[in-house]
């Protein structure tokens, strides 16, 4: 499975770490491709203690997401379809 480096800008960059609108912004930003959680967090302003919180924020969104472990790496997957062929946990 090819792990990708998180997209980011200087936009998302400077919203609020942790609110609602960055992390709403990083997932769209990343959406159709296998990144590292823990990296993705912190792009997103939050701790991998606050996963949930990143969870929570994007209930309501029209992605889907996958939590996937590879080799020892939590991994996430954002997507607008319902499909994804390298299975994991469909969260949402």
């Amino acid at each position: 499975m090819r792990i990708k480096a998180v997209l980011r800008d200087t936009e998302i960059l400077q919203l609020n770490p942790g609110s609602k609108e960055r992390i709403i912004a990083a997932a769209k930003k990343n959406v159709d491709r296998i990144v590292n959680l823990p990296s993705f967090l912190k792009v997103m302003g939050l701790s991998f203690d606050e996963r949930c919180t990143m969870l929570a924020m994007l209930k309501d969104s029209n992605l889907h997401i996958w939590l996937l472990n590879d080799s020892q790496q939590h991994l996430v997957y954002f997507s607008e379809k319902k499909e994804f062929e390298y299975g994991g946990y469909n969260w949402q």
